[in-house]
């Protein structure tokens, strides 16, 4: 009976928070994506039969490789996750690590099972705090135990999957350092008998990094970088891996993104993998530690809430006066805007007739435009490491025109974006989340600087071009196009 009340509970809140219309296509959405990951435990068990390594290999890539500190912030950790997380760690086939706990419970459970494995394995190490100093004080407590060349992130009761360690040394190996690496994750019950909703990430993509914390769980870093940013801050608890992470990849140089379920998030009653409304204030940290990387990189922008909770808007500042248009039509003519139709065909030529500040290109015809839609293009393209924005798109079916492709995808259980309809948001939300993209979509803005002295370009050569000269495409959903029936 408690958990029919509870379920119509969050049944109420969800309605108010989405509206009937948004909570049905959301309900759709996660039953068809719970149909295609219906094979997921099956894949993952292959998956890591397949990337089981031979002891002889990594016992020698242990020998050359980083030390690699695991930090873990405990707080009355209960005592089987406890266990599971500790032995996730200690048993990884690579095995130059060190398990650093720092302990804030006012309770002795943690410390009497730590010191238990240590006692075994002297790779643990284990400090119980005068206090609890909060998520953020416990892990740079974590952090000042640790003495490897690099640290990982791990919550207190999740795991690492087996052969973490060794993807993440070997990646290190083969970029020759990188500074930051990270991994795609899935989440696991209680019990630890049932893997599901995987995340299969991008390769790193700043611009999707700010609709989201995408990035999350593997977390792997210099601990020196670490250190240079100046570790957590307390004042954005609940969202500080975020915040740690944003501040991490403005420094780095080279951020890997590895393309494997390596990290189980446990899912349980407290926790915002089983419950997104038991943590609401992470979210609102969440949003400021978005708002303060706007701030560092000088980008004007307002961090805005989406109907998602820990999924964002960003609206850029623009220098521009309002463009108050809402065809194609009454485009034509706007100062410093040039309007080009074009084919579908990819190889089809576009014929660039003038200079001008910006241009339009779109292969809809007729069409209806969302309020504001050239502010949000403009907007994105104004920033100096833009060279390209892509709007949503809606055919005459109200579906998708185009897919939205993101470099570094592997997702054996995904489908292309192409045809989702008007009010699904697709894997992640991403049909609806600002994100750097490899292709555009059949509407974007292009800055005209970039076309100068050219008369014709297919648009092969256009994406060719701009990334060339390094800069980036992004895609801004808020920028929305109705093709017209």
């Amino acid at each position: 009976m408690k958990r029919i009340i509870s379920l119509c509970g969050r049944g109420l809140r969800y309605v108010r928070q989405y509206g009937p219309v948004l909570l049905y296509y959301k309900i759709k959405e996660r039953k068809q994506r719970n149909q295609a990951e219906a094979g997921y435990e099956a894949w993952l068990q292959r998956e890591l039969k397949e990337e089981n390594t031979a002891p002889e290999e990594a016992r020698a890539l242990a020998e050359r490789g980083p030390l690699i500190s695991i930090l873990v912030p405990a707080y009355e950790t209960p005592p089987v996750f406890l266990r599971e997380m500790i032995e996730s760690v200690l048993n990884q086939s690579y095995d130059n690590l060190e398990l650093c706990i720092a302990d804030g419970s006012p309770s002795h459970t943690v410390e009497q099972i730590a010191e238990e494995y240590a006692r075994q394995d002297s790779r643990l190490r284990y400090e119980r705090l005068p206090e609890n100093l909060g998520i953020s004080g416990n892990t740079n407590a974590a952090l000042s135990m640790a003495k490897g060349e690099y640290v990982g992130l791990l919550d207190h009761d999740d795991l690492l999957l087996p052969g973490a360690l060794y993807e993440v040394a070997k990646t290190l190996e083969e970029t020759k350092g990188a500074d930051a690496v990270y991994t795609d994750e899935d989440k696991v019950d209680m019990e630890l008998t049932h893997h599901f909703q995987p995340h299969f990430k991008p390769d790193f993509n700043e611009e999707y990094l700010l609709s989201n914390n995408y990035i999350c769980h593997f977390f792997v870093v210099r601990r020196q970088m670490a250190l240079e940013v100046g570790g957590f801050r307390e004042e954005f608890d609940g969202a500080q891996d975020y915040d740690f992470i944003l501040r991490c990849t403005e420094k780095a140089e080279k951020v890997i993104h590895i393309p494997k379920v390596l990290y189980s998030w446990r899912c349980h009653a407290s926790s915002t993998a089983a419950n997104p409304e038991s943590k609401l204030y992470a979210y609102e940290a969440g949003k400021r530690a978005v708002a303060a990387h706007l701030e560092r990189k000088g980008t004007p922008g307002e961090v805005l809430d989406t109907s998602n909770y820990g999924f964002h808007r960003i609206r850029f500042s623009r220098k521009r006066p309002e463009i108050l248009i809402n065809s194609f039509a009454n485009l034509n003519g706007q100062t410093g805007i040039k309007v080009v139709y074009y084919g579908k065909a990819c190889n089809n030529s576009v014929i660039i007739s003038e200079n001008c500040d910006y241009m339009l290109f779109t292969c809809v015809q007729k069409a209806r435009l969302s309020k504001g839609f050239m502010e949000e293009l403009i907007s994105s393209c104004e920033r100096p490491e833009i060279g390209l924005v892509c709007a949503r798109v809606y055919d005459k079916r109200k579906r998708l025109s185009s897919d939205i492709l993101l470099k570094g995808v592997r997702d054996p259980f995904g489908e292309s974006m192409k045809g989702l309809k008007e009010g699904c948001t697709g894997y992640f939300h991403r049909a609806v989340l600002h994100q750097e993209v490899e292709a555009p979509t059949d509407c974007f803005l292009v800055k005209g600087e970039l076309l100068k002295g050219k008369d014709r370009i297919t648009l092969e050569e256009l994406c060719a071009a701009i990334k060339k000269q390094g800069y980036r495409m992004v895609y801004n959903p808020w920028a929305v196009v109705y093709e017209s029936r």
